[in-house]
């Protein structure tokens, strides 16, 4: 007992002294933020655009591609550009085609690890160099099988939301990665705070141990706003005690969504793990929807992947140039000749996988230590 309260007082103790040791005078925007409820550039609430961040983790597979596009299909921000969502992506049965279209349909492409290994309790003692294994190479992977820019991809989750403390920062910083979204906050949701830089360390309650110690400069996390649903608060939809209507999904969206939007007006995410929420319950897919609808009915709304609302942080518009900032120029697609590779033996370490690329398939299963599977 008096180990775990001493325990709760260190991380006390270190919670407040990274929230002290962060300023106007060592943190100077918009490069660099400390964590806040205040609207970045000085901003008017009435003229600040609702950022809204949706995502999805997991691998992407023909089920879910179907829903994902069904949720985007013809669905558009005030400035007639199409909505923007964020796929946290694993590689095992990743289907790298429908990675390919979904990039191409303008969403943001990220890393949620490469292995996806059980249980959560590995992720927080891997060191840095595994972790280089896991979010760079899961990149590699994406950019390679899927045929997409490498640049783009600049976004990382962690399994389970379990980073190992530094380790798992030092490699982002070693990989140039621009963001994180793994650390959640209960403390910091009502009003809830705005996404802000490690460059004077970590700021926020700290839910899932190890978090960091150390500083990151230009590193970006994007707290897990907890939602809340009968009281109890939760990190993803799947975590809440479930709506059993499509009014009660929509209404516990919305009632989160106005926490934010009445408040401080942080950006609202909704995160979730893969398709499990809707594939259990079409009516929760039909709710989401009508969320969405709802959310399309107010002018200052914008859906945005996270990358591109960090980026609005980073040089803030006021609402009536949001629709020039968040433009939605011509993509030139790259090619993808969907190929279904099949491996056996000694040409899979983990037993038997069939993998869909866009490109020639790898010689071997690709997999830690050697994301692009040569030979």
């Amino acid at each position: 007992m008096q180990r775990a309260l001493a325990v709760i007082f260190f991380l006390a103790v270190f919670f407040h002294q990274s929230l002290a040791q962060c300023n106007s005078t060592n943190c100077v925007g918009p490069a660099c933020r400390c964590m806040s409820t205040s609207i970045p550039g000085g901003l008017t609430k009435a003229n600040t655009p609702q950022l809204v961040f949706l995502s999805f983790d997991g691998a992407v597979t023909t089920s879910n591609y179907d829903n994902y596009t069904y949720l985007l299909n013809n669905r558009m921000n005030p400035n007639g550009c199409p909505i923007g969502m964020t796929f946290f992506i694993y590689h095992e049965y990743n289907d790298y085609t429908l990675t390919h279209s979904l990039y191409y349909k303008r969403q943001e492409i990220a890393t949620h690890s490469l292995s996806h290994r059980t249980p959560q309790e590995v992720w927080a003692s891997k060191t840095a160099s595994e972790w280089v294994d896991e979010i760079g190479g899961m990149k590699d992977a994406l950019a390679k099988f899927a045929n997409i820019p490498k640049a783009p991809i600049r976004g990382s989750r962690a399994p389970f939301l379990q980073t190992s403390g530094d380790n798992t920062f030092s490699a982002m910083k070693t990989l140039n990665m621009f963001y994180d979204s793994s650390l959640p906050t209960t403390e910091f949701t009502d009003p809830p705070v705005w996404p802000y830089t490690l460059d004077q360390g970590f700021q926020h309650d700290c839910l899932i141990p190890p978090c960091p110690s150390s500083k990151y400069a230009g590193i970006w996390t994007v707290p897990v706003i907890t939602l809340e649903n009968n009281g109890t608060r939760c990190n993803t939809v799947e975590a809440c005690p479930q709506p059993k209507t499509l009014e009660e999904t929509f209404q516990f969206l919305k009632r989160n969504f106005e926490r934010h939007y009445n408040t401080s007006k942080a950006p609202f995410g909704v995160y979730s793990n893969n398709n499990g929420w809707f594939q259990s319950a079409d009516f929760r897919l039909q709710g989401y929807k009508k969320f969405l609808d709802y959310l399309s009915s107010k002018e200052d709304v914008y859906i945005v992947p996270l990358g591109r609302g960090l980026d609005w942080m980073k040089d803030p518009k006021p609402l009536t140039e949001a629709g020039n900032f968040f433009s939605c120029p011509a993509m030139t697609q790259t090619a993808c000749q969907p190929v279904s590779c099949y491996y056996d033996g000694e040409a899979s370490a983990i037993g038997p996988r069939i993998m869909k690329s866009c490109v020639t398939c790898p010689d071997v299963y690709p997999w830690t230590g050697n994301p692009l599977g040569i030979a």
